[in-house]
């Protein structure tokens, strides 16, 4: 997966003027970043660093099942991945902030992790494109607020190896 996650952050630095102007423009645009993986992983795919991959995956535990952004084969290893693209620019006046994002509802990095944590598999990582980059002390504030159900959740990206147009945040669960 070491490889994976280094080619996705050279492949979404070096979208800088598209991150900039979805930041600009305040915009929420999971599905970009969703279809500009698809290509990424494609690519890998055929370069043999990901034996496969599958899009809005099905997977079940117990009876009910659940949708996965992506599920990856490395080798292997199988990978749960889910994405989230948090905007935090606020540039059209917008209260969505890192406490938006880090927060108990629907639209949160919560839900996706108490997801990913009922499906079996040792693999499981959400991805956040947070755009622009937090400052130090919203970053810390924010994970501050991670319950203490998700402990065992940790960013594995350092803040402060980033521009200040992007943080690709990885979690690992």
């Amino acid at each position: 997966m070491d490889r994976v996650l280094s080619e996705i952050d050279r492949w979404f630095l070096a979208k800088k003027n598209e991150v900039e102007v979805f930041a600009r423009n305040d915009s929420r645009i999971e599905g970009w970043f969703k279809g500009e993986m698809l290509i990424l992983l494609d690519g890998l795919r055929k370069k043999g660093a990901v034996a496969q991959y599958s899009r809005e995956a099905n997977l079940y535990s117990g009876t009910k099942r659940h949708q996965v952004d992506f599920e990856l084969k490395i080798g292997d290893a199988k990978h749960l991945v889910e994405l989230k693209a948090p905007c935090i620019s606020q540039a059209q006046g917008t209260p969505r902030n890192l406490n938006f994002y880090f927060s108990d509802d629907n639209i949160g990095l919560f839900k996706d992790m108490r997801k990913l944590d009922t499906i079996d598999g040792l693999n499981r990582w959400i991805i956040a494109f947070i755009y622009p980059r937090p400052s130090e002390r919203a970053w810390t504030a924010a994970t501050a607020r991670l319950p203490q159900d998700l402990s065992r959740w940790r960013c594995i990206t350092k803040l402060d190896r980033y521009p200040d147009y992007l943080f690709i945040s990885v979690w690992r669960g």
